[in-house]
């Protein structure tokens, strides 16, 4: 007969060990993506960021691309290593620190490149690059208060990595970077379909509309789905953090790719108070 006390005990252990392994096993898969993405890319990205004119792109997409790169090394030690509970709590602040750095350069990348698309007016630099700073300012401030409340459990003789406890400051930094993306893509639909009206086959609408505001629909859904989880049960916390930054990459080069391609090859317009000018 089944000890009343150690039963319960053994259902808990045998749900954290799956649990422990999906998450592994999703991270994993979420960086093999990442990889792939990045080797099915770099030709275009040596094309198009690296042989292009400008400083701006070759300064931002190394910190966008690459940081993802190098932190998830860090994180799959994270997961699957046999660390302390000191290196736990390194790797966490390395690795997570990383990513605030990373998710920073691509809202520059993205901001700019929404800026040049509705016209570089100088109200809409103004709100863009305010929200931008807002959110990169909130989200670090927010990620180092988080180091106080982190906490995490190693079982020496379980393969269960480091098992994370998050305070209430973690699932809200990936509000504020969810809020972030949704006004992106509202600024992106408002525009795409003002410049709908001047033609659907234009340049210009080409540039701004085909993949790239269906892509960004897929990152803003991605970042959302983020922030449903982590306010779950924290089981399934942060599975798509790869996938989201492989698309935030694709989109970048995608957006590169149509501004590069357009038959004037500094400025795409329709008309001349409507233009949109490669900037990023």
């Amino acid at each position: 007969m089944a000890d009343p006390v150690i039963a319960p005990l053994f259902k808990e252990l045998a749900k954290g060990l799956l649990i422990s392994r999906n998450v592994n096993y999703a991270t994993l898969a979420g960086f093999v993506t990442a990889y792939f993405d990045w080797l099915l890319t770099f030709d275009s990205e040596i094309k198009l960021i690296w042989n292009a004119k400008g400083v701006k792109m070759k300064v931002l997409y190394p910190i966008t691309r690459y940081l993802p790169l190098v932190y998830s090394f860090v994180y799959l030690h994270y997961r699957f290593g046999h660390p302390t509970t000191s290196e736990c709590d390194t790797l966490y602040k390395a690795g997570g620190t990383m990513f605030i750095v990373a998710a920073i350069g691509a809202e520059l990348i993205v901001t700019l490149r929404t800026w040049a698309i509705w016209g570089m007016a100088k109200p809409m630099a103004y709100a863009l690059f305010g929200a931008a700073t807002a959110t990169a300012v909130l989200s670090f401030v927010l990620w180092i208060i988080s180091w106080r409340d982190i906490s995490h459990l190693v079982i020496s003789w379980l393969p269960l990595g480091c098992v994370p406890h998050y305070a209430s400051y973690v699932p809200i930094v990936f509000v504020v970077e969810a809020a972030y993306d949704s006004v992106i893509l509202l600024l992106l639909l408002i525009r795409g379909v003002s410049l709908y009206r001047w033609g659907r086959n234009s340049p210009l609408f080409q540039t701004v509309f085909h993949d790239g505001i269906l892509l960004y629909i897929c990152i803003t859904a991605v970042s959302v789905t983020n922030v449903v989880l982590l306010f779950g049960k924290g089981d399934y916390q942060l599975l798509l953090v790869p996938v989201q930054g492989a698309l935030r990459e694709e989109w970048i080069v995608d957006n590169r790719k149509r501004s590069l391609n357009c038959p004037i090859r500094v400025t795409c317009f329709l008309t001349s108070r409507m233009d949109i000018r490669s900037t990023v």
